[in-house]
């Protein structure tokens, strides 16, 4: 459900800042809707002592300059998440912004109650805390008699941050006021499927309610909000059930290590192996998506089928399995003894297979396809599909 692509425009804390090509759009459709607010006239926003808001450019470029600001304060509430988690030893790999706001990738699930409550209020209490500030901001414009130039964004900033900060804490997973009742639940009867299948449900009433509230200004010819209230309703829904599943995941694997479901019959390839002796000899005879390559006792690199692919038959067997290993990423490897559901959001977002090794010498291969059998059986067991 959450995006996986996008191009990174930052780094901030250590952290990537990526946007997903659905944030271009949404951006561009709150810029176009507050342009066109500022071109009403709201008597005390954008009409001050009888000053209207001035017409031409300035309604459009004000809209997409407030737009700006607005999503630089959805950055602030993810980022506000990933100090707290930073600070209590949990890596954040990147944000990524896109339609229905920003979200922060975690490398683990939070272990605890406490870690969690303190995570889930850090965004909101930073929502309006710049609530606060735009508000300072807007009264003391009021004071100075300031035009509607200054008045109607500081005034929509203000109440956009007021709305996001009420609507993320509503009780329903995986909004952070789900996320703040699941860690109360969580603290309270100890049992994190209990707490989790609770704020689940809860999510998924707030998310129906959101989408009864589409149809309804659907049916009252209020097009647009109609629309955008059922696809934010649906996304809530959809994410809360999304959200026990993968607790459940994580419940399953906990007293899993990845040496206990790896693949173990996995040859390293010499770096001097030509290929024509790699497809005959590894890819033809087991059906695993890498190998591990190595020069004089030490780990090199990796060649997969796609490596093999790009190189012209010709010369396979002039070009050895060195020349055309990449590197392996600090991520691709774990240890034997490494708990599963450590490396659950690795192997099934963003690597297909991790390495299994013990200083230079390789124990296996972890795939995502064992993995996914091995989940689905767990998660079976424990009632969960």
């Amino acid at each position: 459900m959450f995006p996986r692509s996008g191009l990174r425009i930052a780094r901030i804390l250590g952290i990537d800042i990526v946007i997903n090509p659905t944030w271009l759009l949404i951006f561009v459709l709150v810029a176009l809707s507050m342009a066109e607010t500022f071109s009403e006239p709201i008597e005390g926003v954008t009409r001050i002592s009888g000053t209207d808001f001035p017409g031409g450019i300035w309604p459009w470029v004000a809209g997409f300059v407030t737009a700006l600001f607005f999503f630089g304060c959805l950055l602030a509430h993810e980022m506000s998440h990933s100090f707290v988690a930073k600070r209590n030893g949990i890596q954040i790999n990147r944000i990524t912004l896109f339609i229905f706001g920003g979200v922060a990738e975690m490398s683990e699930d939070v272990t605890s109650p406490r870690v969690e409550f303190k995570m889930a209020l850090a965004g909101p209490l930073m929502t309006f805390f710049l609530a606060g500030v735009f508000g300072g901001f807007l009264a003391l414009a009021y004071a100075l008699d300031a035009g509607p130039v200054i008045v109607a964004p500081l005034f929509y900033l203000t109440s956009l941050n007021v709305f996001i900060g009420i609507f993320n804490l509503l009780p329903g997973f995986p909004l952070d006021g789900g996320r703040v009742l699941r860690s109360v639940l969580w603290k309270v009867t100890g049992d994190l499927r209990k707490a989790t299948r609770a704020a689940s449900v809860g999510g998924q009433v707030v998310g129906a309610l959101i989408a009864g509230w589409g149809v309804y200004l659907l049916l009252t010819e209020f097009f647009i909000s109609g629309i955008w209230l059922l696809l934010i309703g649906g996304f809530v829904f959809q994410l809360s059930r999304a959200g026990y599943q993968q607790t459940l995941a994580r419940i399953a694997t906990s007293d899993t290590k990845v040496g206990d479901i790896m693949y173990t019959d996995v040859p390293v390839i010499d770096a001097n192996t030509t290929l024509t002796d790699l497809r005959a000899n590894y890819f033809a005879a087991y059906h695993l998506p890498v190998f591990p390559v190595a020069a004089e006792g030490r780990l090199t690199g990796l060649v997969g089928r796609e490596d093999l692919a790009t190189v012209a038959l010709a010369e396979w067997d002039v070009l050895n399995a060195g020349r055309i290993a990449r590197p392996i990423e600090a991520g691709q490897l774990v240890t034997p003894e490494t708990p599963l559901d450590r490396v659950l959001r690795t192997v099934l977002s963003r690597q297909e297979f991790l390495i299994v090794a013990e200083g230079e010498e390789v124990r296996g291969l972890l795939t995502r396809d064992e993995v996914t059998r091995y989940l689905n059986a767990r998660v079976k067991m424990l009632g969960g599909r």
